[in-house]
């Protein structure tokens, strides 16, 4: 009976039952795995093919996964491209929502980068939720993962199924690693518990003792083991760590005649498996001593007197009949294929039958109290089966203490209609990648001799099966065509019959986003180019020394401007001795303020080359910089005051005052607006002059038109 408990709290009211359980955060424990394990994944089905000292290796054609042992990404690799994690990060067990980890300083190698940048790896348990694989929908814990390096981060999520007891789903953006994307096409059926005796045989006839051999796996891990010879428990044990597989080894002392063993085993899940073995022993046979040497008789006596008969004794009872058990259905070793059974027997003798117990699979079905023992008692009822091997245990324990089992194993298998069904990929799914996975199981009770799979009507797997087989995996890899792809799979039944199935799967190749035309280049302005070459040799006054190779100079860079450096002829002005415009104050004064001036525009190119005599001036207003205001001597100067600041001599101050352009000579200035590149050359003695200086003078034309 259930009682409720009524709490008045000045807030509420609040009905409490103190019987119910409350609920347990969802949790999972870190499985183990061992070789030949396999992973069915959309990008392949990997084997377990080495276990190192902290990883798994799985494998597939031209791939690899190393995981740890605690399930954490170490290495993967797809054919050349392969990242590796180092160390690689540390999973916390059991996983729970909300748990979480860092690992500081690990390297992220790639076949890009062997080296690799120094990398924070964390995770974080997110959520407990459904993920939907195909027509199966699962419980997983949601994971994500996140690699921080500078300035890149790598980020992925992935989903692990306890039922499945891996990971069953992964996403990534593109060039996280390789091998990041994936979900399962289905769940390697978790090993049931499976029990294997080893010794002794069943129905096998030993002496009086007997060793007992039995090897346990289980994929969840063994809880207990326990262990009765004759309904009596001879072995129990309760392994701390629960390990996958277990050995039991004991020496077992048997009963004159029939002897029932069963090994029961339980894993952390609760689920049971037993194994029953039947044994008789049989007592060594006792030699009989070879008979004695007969004496002499001995010498004739006589008779003595007659004595009176004795009474006539009673007859000794019978001893009871054995206690037995006798089942005439199930047949042992039989295999059915209905899910139930019907148990039918009977369980008599000894001094009375006081009690029956009926288990299977380790689990109780039915028990029966007699409240006086019964000479004899029928045994009448329906049993489920769950498929594969069955343990049916009847237990009679007689009125003197007595007991006696009888074992029976059933195999259950299910009819399997005949047939084929896809478990990736999904029909009509649309794909970007062009590489993917066919999987498919074909079954039939009957049995599959072959699979064939064909792609756009070209087979591209086919496996042959000795025997025939109720269920078989079928997989392959598939290259895509661009749009339709039909897939079929074909199996063959023993009988011969042949059965396809149909998929269709759209390729559609990413696009490869076009880069935008570039915007036509806006039209550059056309930018002209001009120039002024003057070259004084002789002056008018014959005070100022004369110039030998200035003119030539001058010449030597007009016809380098107008030639290779590419200048137009109508726009280069050359003023020198040899030249219709002589290089005069007036002329040159025309060249650079009027054909300059009126003809070049902004930006355009401006040359002036001079070579000649120059004079320097104190700059009395601060302009430029050293001080010294530049001048360009024409060749109608005149010498007695070639510049605008010397005044006449014998005249005062006050008269000293001259126009500020003298006509003696043409000051230096930068024409405003205009790109101008200027050569000024100075010759004031013999030893500048020469061959090399018009050289020079042609050089230096070349390098200012470059």
């Amino acid at each position: 009976m259930t009682f409720f408990r009524l709490i008045l709290t000045p807030a509420a009211l609040v009905v409490a039952c103190p019987e119910a359980a409350v609920a347990q955060k969802p949790r999972a424990e870190l499985p183990t795995y061992e070789m030949g394990d396999q992973w069915f994944r959309s990008d392949g089905v990997f084997e377990l093919i080495r276990i190192e000292a902290n990883r798994y290796v799985f494998s597939a054609p031209g791939k690899e996964i190393h995981l740890t042992k605690d399930l954490a990404i170490a290495r993967t690799s797809n054919g050349p491209n392969w990242v590796e994690i180092s160390p690689p990060m540390r999973l916390s067990w059991p996983l729970e929502v909300g748990k979480w980890g860092v690992t500081q300083d690990a390297k992220w190698r790639s076949h890009n980068n062997p080296s690799g940048p120094d990398v924070r790896l964390s995770w974080e348990v997110k959520a407990y939720e459904d993920v939907k694989l195909g027509s199966k929908t699962l419980k997983a814990f949601k994971v994500e993962f996140a690699a921080r390096a500078v300035p890149w981060t790598r980020s992925w999520t992935a989903w692990f199924a306890p039922e499945a007891q891996h990971w069953v789903r992964s996403e990534a953006p593109q060039q996280t690693m390789p091998l990041a994307n994936f979900k399962i096409f289905d769940v390697a059926p978790a090993a049931a518990l499976a029990v294997r005796i080893d010794e002794p045989a069943d129905q096998g006839r030993v002496g009086t003792t007997t060793p007992l051999t039995a090897a346990i796996t289980a994929r969840r891990g063994v809880a207990s083991v326990d262990v009765t010879l004759n309904g009596v428990e001879v072995f129990s044990g309760r392994p701390s760590d629960a390990p996958r597989s277990f050995a039991v080894g004991q020496t077992l002392t048997l009963k004159d005649g029939k002897n029932t063993l069963i090994v029961t085993v339980t894993d952390r899940a609760g689920d049971r498996q037993q194994e029953a073995r039947t044994v008789f022993s049989d007592k060594p046979a006792v030699v009989a001593a070879p008979p004695a040497t007969k004496p002499p008789p001995p010498a004739p006596t006589p008779e003595p007197a007659a004595k009176p008969a004795p009474p006539a004794q009673v007859a000794a009872l019978p001893p009871p009949p054995p206690l037995v058990v006798r089942l005439s259905s199930p047949a042992d070793k039989a295999r059915v294929e209905h899910e139930t059974v019907a148990l039918a027997g009977v369980a008599s003798g000894g001094k009375g039958v006081s009690r029956v117990t009926v288990t299977l699979n380790g689990v109780e079905v039915h028990k029966r109290d007699e409240s006086s023992p019964a000479r004899a008692v029928p045994l009448n009822l329906p049993l489920k089966l769950r498929e594969g091997a069955n343990t049916l245990v009847v237990t009679v324990a007689g009125a003197d203490g007595a007991l006696e089992q009888e074992t029976r194993v059933v195999s259950y298998e299910r009819p399997v209609p005949f047939g084929s069904a896809f478990r990736f990929p999904e029909d009509r799914a649309r794909v970007t990648e062009e590489t993917s996975l066919v999987a498919a199981i074909a079954q039939s009770s009957r049995g599959i001799t072959q699979a064939r799979i064909l792609l756009n009507a070209t087979e591209i797997h086919q496996q042959t099966e000795r025997s025939p087989q109720r269920s078989l995996l079928v997989t392959a890899p598939l290259t895509l065509r661009d749009g339709p792809n039909l897939i079929v799979v074909a199996a063959t039944q023993a009988d011969g019959t042949v059965h396809q199935e149909l998929r269709t799967v759209i390729f559609d190749r990413p696009k490869v986003a076009a880069a935008p035309p570039p915007p036509p280049a806006p039209k550059l302005p056309v930018h002209e180019r001009w120039a002024v070459v003057i070259g004084v040799g002789t002056y008018e006054s014959p005070t100022v020394p004369r110039l030998r190779y200035t003119v030539s100079d001058a010449e030597a860079i007009y016809q380098t401007l107008i030639g290779p450096a590419g200048f137009k002829k109508e726009n280069v002005l050359l003023l020198t001795d040899r030249s219709e415009r002589k290089p005069t104050l007036r002329n040159i004064k025309w060249a650079l303020g009027t054909f300059l001036g009126r003809s070049a525009k902004k930006d355009d190119t401006v040359l002036i080359f001079f070579t000649g005599h120059g004079a320097p001036e104190v700059d009395t207003r601060g302009v430029e910089r050293d001080g010294l205001a530049k001048y360009l001597i024409p060749s109608d100067a005149d010498p007695d005051h070639p510049l605008p600041g010397q005044r006449p001599q014998g005249r005062r101050r006050s008269e000293s005052r001259r126009p500020r352009h003298a006509p003696g000579a043409l000051r230096v200035r930068r024409a405003a607006g205009h790109r101008e590149v200027a050569r000024r050359r100075r010759q004031p003695a013999s030893r500048h002059e020469g061959r090399d200086g018009r050289r020079a003078a042609v050089d230096q034309g070349r390098q200012v038109t470059s």
